[in-house]
Parts: structure tokens; sequence; C-alpha cells
């Protein structure tokens, strides 16, 4: 929305405008008047009960946003442009008496340019938090499953330990029974020499 106020006799005037605009999580916003502003908000949840279903997807639907978040910049920078032109246009139609706001305009510019680039870099930088994130998910799955693998492994030697010992019990009695059949054969073959 815009607006206009004037003083009487062109002594002072005012000009408001206001543009927002917001998209998949994230906010602009840019108003002219005692100043200029504009913010970029973002987040991003990851949640789940466990393991991230598919890593790709999340990370081309981060880089989707960031494009998303750089064409609402460009946006800005364009409707800024367009309010910036319609506010001189305003300015010179008041006549030679007209304050010289170059000074003003230069200094507007500067800081939006601080701003943009603010906004950006902080788009940059919710998307490396939220690989960090990511990766750290994956090393957390890695793990988990590793340290599955290694119980089931320590509880399959316990059991064949316990197979081990059972057979050696089993070698043992049976090597018992072959020497008492020996012994058991020596006597029969005496028994029957004599």
């Amino acid at each position: 929305a815009a607006s206009v106020y004037a003083g009487a006799g062109g002594a002072g005037s005012r000009i408001s405008v206001t543009r927002t605009l917001s998209s998949a999580g994230g906010a602009f916003g840019a108003g002219y008047g005692a100043g200029y502003g504009a913010g970029l908000g973002g987040s991003v949840f990851l949640g789940g009960s466990g393991a991230v279903a598919n890593e790709k997807e999340a990370m081309q639907e981060l880089n989707d946003r960031l494009a998303a978040y750089l064409e609402q910049v460009r946006s800005l920078e364009r409707e800024n442009r367009r309010l910036e032109t319609q506010i001189r246009e305003f300015v010179a139609q008041k006549g030679p008496s007209a304050h010289d706001w170059s000074p003003q305009w230069e200094l507007i510019e500067e800081l939006r340019d601080k701003i943009l680039e603010t906004a950006v870099e902080n788009a940059r930088t919710v998307l490396q938090i939220d690989n960090a994130r990511l990766a750290a998910d994956d090393f957390r799955v890695k793990f988990e499953a590793e340290l599955a693998i290694r119980l089931s492994v320590d509880s399959d030697i316990v059991g064949l330990r316990k197979v081990l010992d059972d057979t050696n019990m089993t070698r043992l009695q049976l090597e018992g029974d072959i020497e008492a059949l020996r012994e058991e054969l020596i006597l029969l073959r005496k028994d029957h020499d004599q």
C-alpha cells in the first residue's frame, strides 16, 4: 500500500510505502518512510522416528528454498527500484523548491544493498546448518546400525561358545566310552583265547 501526505504550501511532505512478500517459510518486508527495512526469516524442521528417509530429497528441498529466497530478493529489488522511481517523480513534480534527497538516496541504496547481502548470507547459513544436521543424522543412523550388528555378533559368539562347550563335553564322554569299550574288548579277547 502507498500513501502520500503533503503539508500546506508544499512546506513538508511524507511518503509511506509498505510491501510484504511471503512464501515457503520465508518472509520479506520492505518499507519507505523514515527508514528502510527488509528481513528474511526461515526455519527448517526435520523430524521423524529415526533414519533420514531420503537425503537427496531433503537436499533438493533446501536448494529449492534457497532459490526461492534469492528470487524473492530479486523481486524485492525490482519493487524497490519501481517505488524509488515513483518517489523521485513525485518529488520532481513539486517544483524547483523540492529538497535535494540525493545524499539520502545514496545512503538508502547502500543500506538496502547491505540488508539484501545479509538476507542472502542468512539463507546460506540456514542451508549450511540444515546440511550439517543431515550429515549428523546420517552418522547417527550408521552408528546405530553398526552397534546393532555388534550386539548381534556378541550374542552369536556367546551362543557358539555354549555349543563349543557342549561339543567338548560330548567329545570327552565319547572318548571315555571308547576307552571303556577298548578295555572290554581286550578282556573279551583274553577270555576267548583261554
